[in-house]
């Protein structure tokens, strides 16, 4: 027998609406099996409080905050009043991103000739808190990470590549400017040469603009800032190598 869990006080969820009365009403907690919890009167919007038959209907589902917890009895109350808009609109893109994760599994199962992918869908929910945390996992760190939870191997890669196709990634940029020339004969020739070499060894896309002689702009992209700086001081090391007793390269402050 599986032992009931439990939400915690502060814990932001989603609910459906079973019971309406002049009180409040009863709600089941769709994240956790049915729990059932109660949402009484003074917890609910005063908007809400004189229509309250009306602003709330059975089967409907609304987003609520736990502000109460007594394991011992199976006693919870939920408020709708101590829920912010922010905490309201960041569970509804939480609810949009798992709903459109479960289709991509869902449509990995049917290019697979399967009728369901209920299995696959518990284990990378609760291994990664979440259908769509587990998929961007998945697209960085390669199938494996999910077939050494038990699935097999041709569901793994048909799942990481649906999932490398519709995710996109975050992109963050960092730009600096930097001086580089050289006395040489040929030194615009040394000078395109080096700046060539650093595009080709950069690990992410990476743009070079002229802005006035020695000055140039450099833009590095990444999918997140620790990557784009840390590669950004990977170029600005090979430019630095590749311009020694040529010519000179200075980072600007």
């Amino acid at each position: 027998m599986s032992v009931q869990a439990f939400p915690e006080i502060g814990e932001v969820i989603l609910a459906t609406i079973e019971d309406v009365s002049s009180s409040g009403a009863w709600v089941t907690l769709d994240e956790y099996g049915g729990l059932k919890a109660f949402l009484p009167e003074n917890e609910i919007l005063r908007s809400m409080v004189k229509n309250i038959d009306r602003a709330l209907k059975p089967k409907q589902k609304i987003v609520v905050k736990v502000v109460k917890v007594d394991r011992s009895k199976f006693d919870v109350d939920v408020s709708l009043k101590q829920l912010t808009q922010e905490e309201q609109r960041i569970k509804l893109i939480e609810l949009k991103k798992s709903k459109w994760a479960e289709s991509v599994i869902n449509i990995a199962a049917q290019k697979l000739g399967r009728k369901s992918a209920e299995k696959e869908t518990k284990l990378i929910a609760e291994k990664f808190d979440g259908l769509y945390n587990g998929l961007e996992r998945i697209v960085k760190e390669g199938p494996e990470l999910i077939v050494d939870l038990g699935i097999d191997q041709q569901f793994a890669e048909t799942l990481c590549k649906l999932s490398a196709e519709r995710i996109k990634q975050p992109t963050v940029k960092v730009s600096k400017v930097f001086e580089i020339y050289s006395q040489q004969p040929e030194g615009i020739e040394v000078v395109k040469k080096v700046l060539t070499k650093a595009k080709e060894n950069s690990d992410s896309r990476v743009e070079i603009q002229y802005i006035s002689a020695p000055k140039y702009r450099i833009t590095c992209y990444a999918n997140n800032y620790k990557e784009a700086e840390k590669n950004l001081k990977k170029i600005f090391l090979g430019i630095e190598k590749n311009i020694d007793g040529k010519g000179n390269f200075r980072v600007a402050e």
